[in-house]
């Protein structure tokens, strides 16, 4: 599937891009938004989390479609009692849109989508839909339903009235370009069905004892972030070096509501306060083709005010702070209007990131730690992000055994096993 190919479907079809981690469904939906400016058509990106929304440069679907706190359809038509004027402006936005894109549809629920559709028919959008995403993976948690073992309930957007009203096409991609290791690839696609065979158990084995080589120390990925935290403070302690201290700096220009900013500022890939030594390994957490890409390994060489030198993949890149930009659009232009800002170094500490915060990136060399793990399909994001199985090792250090845990963990879906077979 090219981005022409995509480009052309969604010229008559609303489209399910779906498939496994690492097949390109990043890559060609940017190119997809590139396409659309390009032929002078207008594309709103929107993402189910905060930090789906940042990765494909958009808004969230709560913030982008004023849902509020509303949790349902009916908390939702009550509410939008009080929002006429956003609403208004709304309409406006999505009377004239030609395509919507829906990033990490796994973790809209039911409920969600059918307010996704409620606002598209309430409000006259005659545009294209284009959801990605991969329901083997992250899905949507209810909280209010009992637990279910480790993990607890969650509905998908399939399964809801919605889904079968929009009649979107199925684009399953299947061949995984984040990895040149055929058996490794063949052994993600059982752990990302729940399939625990036992040729499975045995590779898995193999990378608990995977003490490989590596140029750089690996980068260890936590289910919380407090293990990962504690880590990267610990690490950089031991280097005898003095610390250099870089805080972003944000500015709110138009009219905006500060809870907003504090949930677009939890959601950015960057620190608050960077804390860096010379000889600290460091971690790329956007994409600057041509440079550096988001995962992209290296060291700080030289620290200076305005900007820090990191050598990676055997050269010497001059880093400057990144813009990032929370936009609202202007109902009469479509345009977007930036509406606060935040400037910093698009970087981590490489000693340590959460799973959560892994989505995206290729890793050229990782420890994985399993041992917090909390909801479905988070194993298997978590390994995925491998980008060679000689530079991936396994940590693990319940009481448990290894074996048990694996069937804890890895879980088979029947529901998302019969909603994909549906589709072929």
């Amino acid at each position: 599937m090219t981005p022409d190919d995509l480009y052309y479907q969604l010229t008559d079809n609303n489209i399910f891009l779906s498939g496994g981690a690492g097949v390109g469904k990043s890559y060609l939906t940017t190119k997809i938004i590139e396409l659309f400016k390009q032929e002078g058509k207008s594309v709103i990106p929107l993402g189910s989390t905060g930090i789906s929304a940042v990765n494909i440069g958009g808004y969230t679907l709560h913030s982008f479609f004023v849902f509020g706190i509303a949790s349902t359809l009916e908390e939702l038509r009550l509410q939008d009692r009080k929002n006429s004027s956003r609403l208004s402006e709304l309409k406006k936005v999505l009377q004239n849109l030609d395509l919507i894109i829906i990033d990490e549809i796994s973790m809209v629920s039911v409920d969600l989508m059918d307010m996704i559709y409620y606002r598209l028919e309430q409000l006259g959008f005659n545009g294209r839909l284009l959801v990605v995403g991969d329901f083997y993976q992250l899905p949507p948690v209810v909280k209010e339903q009992k637990s279910n073992g480790l993990f607890e309930y969650s509905y998908y957007a399939f399964d809801s009235s919605a889904w079968s009203r929009f009649h979107f096409k199925p684009i399953i991609l299947e061949e995984i370009k984040r990895t040149k290791d055929r058996e490794f690839a063949k052994i993600l696609s059982s752990i990302r069905k729940g399939e625990v065979t036992s040729e499975v158990r045995s590779y898995l084995h193999t990378l608990l004892r995977n003490y490989f080589q590596s140029e750089l120390d690996p980068t260890y990925l936590f289910g919380r972030n407090l293990e990962a935290e504690l880590m990267n403070k610990e690490k950089l302690s031991m280097i005898d070096a003095n610390e250099a201290l870089y805080f972003w700096q944000k500015k709110k220009i138009g009219s905006v509501d500060d809870k907003r900013i504090e949930s677009w500022l939890k959601a950015l890939p960057i620190v608050e306060s960077l804390h860096l030594k010379v000889g600290a390994p460091v971690i790329f957490t956007v994409n600057k083709w041509g440079k550096f890409v988001n995962g992209q390994r290296g060291v700080v060489v030289e620290l200076e005010p305005d900007h820090i030198i990191i050598e990676s993949e055997g050269r010497e890149i001059t880093l400057y702070r990144h813009d990032f930009e929370l936009t609202k659009i202007n109902p009469e232009t479509l345009e977007s209007e930036v509406v606060a800002y935040v400037e910093q170094f698009p970087i981590k500490l490489a000693y340590a990131i959460t799973i959560h915060r892994s989505q995206g990136m290729s890793l050229a060399s990782m420890v994985c730690n399993v041992d917090r793990l909390f909801v479905p399909g988070q194993f298997y994001v978590a390994i995925s992000r491998a980008i060679d199985p000689k530079s991936l090792r396994i940590e693990y250090n319940r009481g448990e055994s290894f074996d048990t845990y694996l069937d804890s963990v890895i879980v088979k879906n029947r529901r998302v096993d019969s909603f994909y077979k549906e589709l072929v």
